[in-house]
């Protein structure tokens, strides 16, 4: 095999190689968006029960001051 067929034959391989590797980091980055993607969905949850809780909260406190209110008018 002369010189020119063995360099083929490596820039082949490297090429190969890098493709390989390409596919592994697309995988990779794909996973990671996906994991992304989930995280910011628990994130507005959270932040839409929080907001639930925190208006639960607020009529809680309005209805033990109106009790307080009325326990000492009466």
């Amino acid at each position: 095999m002369n010189t020119l067929e063995k360099s083929v034959q490596q820039l082949a391989g490297a090429l190969d190689a890098l493709e390989a590797r390409l596919d592994d980091r697309m995988t990779d980055l794909a996973a990671r968006t996906e994991t992304i993607g989930a995280a910011k969905i628990r994130a507005q949850t959270a932040k839409t029960q929080a907001s639930a809780a925190a208006e639960d909260l607020s009529d809680a406190i309005r209805e033990l001051k109106s009790l307080i209110a009325s326990g000492a008018r009466g």
